[in-house]
C-alpha cells in the first residue's frame, strides 16, 4: 500500500513539475498521465507511443518467406475481380493450394491458402513485385505491424534485417534475410543506412531523413491483423503454422 502511494505521489510531482510544457500539447490529460506509468503497468501507453522508424523497401523477401497466406472469404473475391477472373475452380486451380471450407458447405466462404511458385508466393512476378498489390492480403498490408512483432520492443528489433550489402556486426547480434527466419530491411532502414555511411568513412552532413510511423497507424493495422487472425476457423493452423 505504501509503495503504491509513493508512485501515485511521483506521478503527481513529475506531472506538475512539467504541466508548463504538457499544457502546450494537444495530448489529453489520461494520456499524459498513463506517459509516467512504466510500460509493464497496466494502462500504461504503449512502448512505440511514439512511432515506430520503418520504410519499405520494395525487395520483396517478405513474400519469399516459407510459410502460407490465407485469403479470407471476401479477399477471395477483390482478387478475382482484380485479376479479371470470375470462374472460382480455375482461381483454384491456378493459384490456391489449400481451402477451409464451413460446415454448412458454403464454399463462398472459403478461406483459401496460395500456392507458392520456386519459394515465393504465387502472385510475386519476375520483378519481384506484388501481381495484386492494390487488393494485397490482410495478412500483406499489415506487415511488419503484426501483433506478435509489436509485444514488446525486442520482438521489433529481432524481425529486423540488414540488406545483403551492408556488412555485419556480429556483436550487435545483426543478421539477414532468411526464407526460414523471415525479417524485414524496413525495420530502421534510415538508421542502417546512416550506420553504414559513417562506418564506410562517406558520411554526410545531411543523415537520411527518418520514416516514423505513427501510433496511430501502427495501432489501427496491428488491431485490423489481429481481428483478420481471430476470424480464421482454424484453431489448430493458427496455433501450429499461422500467426500475425
Amino acid at each position: 500500500m505504501i509503495r503504491s502511494y509513493h508512485f501515485f505521489v511521483l506521478v503527481v510531482m513529475a506531472l506538475f513539475s512539467s504541466c508548463d510544457a504538457l499544457a502546450k500539447t494537444k495530448v489529453p490529460l489520461l494520456r499524459r498521465l498513463r506517459a509516467f506509468l512504466p510500460t509493464n503497468y497496466p494502462l500504461a501507453l504503449p512502448w512505440y507511443e511514439n512511432g515506430l522508424e520503418f520504410s519499405c523497401t520494395g525487395c520483396g523477401k517478405c513474400c519469399r518467406v516459407d510459410g502460407d497466406v490465407w485469403l479470407a472469404p471476401e479477399e477471395v473475391t477483390s482478387v478475382m475481380k482484380h485479376l479479371g477472373n470470375n470462374e472460382v475452380d480455375e482461381f483454384r486451380r491456378k493459384y490456391i493450394r489449400g481451402e477451409i471450407s464451413p460446415e454448412d458447405g458454403d464454399h463462398t466462404q472459403s478461406w483459401m491458402c496460395l500456392k507458392r511458385n520456386e519459394g515465393a508466393c504465387v502472385f510475386l512476378d519476375p520483378l519481384g513485385k506484388c501481381g495484386i498489390y492494390d487488393v494485397r492480403p490482410v495478412q500483406c498490408s499489415t506487415y511488419p505491424f503484426w501483433p506478435s512483432l509489436l509485444e514488446s520492443e525486442d520482438d521489433w528489433i529481432d524481425e529486423s534485417v540488414l540488406p545483403d550489402d551492408v556488412p555485419l556486426d556480429n556483436s550487435l547480434g545483426d543478421r539477414y534475410w532468411s526464407s526460414e527466419l523471415g525479417g524485414c530491411e524496413g525495420i530502421g532502414f534510415s538508421t542502417k543506412i546512416d550506420k553504414v555511411n559513417s562506418m564506410s568513412g562517406s558520411e554526410s552532413e545531411t543523415k537520411q531523413p527518418l520514416d516514423i510511423i505513427a501510433r496511430e497507424e501502427i495501432t489501427a493495422k496491428m488491431k485490423t491483423a489481429k481481428n483478420h487472425w481471430k476470424r480464421f476457423p482454424s484453431q489448430e493452423i493458427k496455433e501450429s503454422t499461422w500467426y500475425l
